[in-house]
């Protein structure tokens, strides 16, 4: 894994691919309403790009530590893992036609997973942001509301699909906010070393 430096500055780059991925996912899915394909596939693609950058910038929050004891939060961490893989093979076996996603109603099926999956995720995201140490700024509160927007977001796929305010209101912190807290953390992990006095004291060059 790398010293603690290592890991931050990886975790700083993950941040700006899941900004940069879920940019691209919020235009492809309003491309693709508008003109259909392929911007439903490249859609798929940005979000799976977006999903599986998530535990790398997580990793720093593992790392520079929190209020949680250990041992929970290594069970967070295995289980936000995790998630993120369920997540992604699902999603890669619906993108290559292995399974079919029935966005008409209620998630069932390799919907349901995926939605499963995406409530741990956020939860994972809002929980890690909220309990974080003091090396994390106020731009906790933006990862909490993300992370809580993001399983809203899949609770509301399990009750109503594609529909209801749930969805709605969730989609505004999986399409928005998400990219947006990607590079808000991508840039404030970037600069960390530079300005943190107590980081510097771990060795970080």
């Amino acid at each position: 894994m790398g010293t603690t430096g290592d890991i931050v500055r990886r975790a700083a780059v993950a941040g700006f691919v899941v900004a940069v991925a879920g940019a691209v996912a919020l235009v492809t899915v309003g491309l693709f309403f508008w003109i259909g394909q392929p911007f439903g596939t490249i859609n798929d693609l940005a979000l799976l790009v977006t999903t599986g950058a998530i535990p790398f910038l997580m990793l720093a929050f593992w790392e520079l530590g929190g209020l949680t004891p250990t041992p929970l939060a290594l069970v967070a961490q295995a289980s936000g893992w995790l998630a993120v893989g369920t997540w992604c093979v699902t999603h890669l076996l619906f993108i290559f036609g292995v399974v079919d996603i029935d966005y008409s109603g209620p998630a069932t099926g390799a919907y349901a997973v995926e939605s499963v999956a995406l409530v741990v995720i956020g939860l994972w995201i809002g929980g890690a942001n909220l309990l974080a140490g003091p090396w994390l700024s106020g731009i906790r509160w933006l990862g909490v509301v993300t992370g809580v927007g993001l399983a809203v977001y899949a609770i509301g796929t399990l009750v109503s699909g594609n529909e209801g305010m749930l969805v709605y209101g969730g989609a505004v912190a999986y399409l928005l906010l998400l990219p947006i807290w990607g590079f808000v953390m991508g840039v404030y992990l970037r600069r960390l070393p530079m300005h943190a006095t107590w980081i510097n004291a771990r060795g970080i060059p």
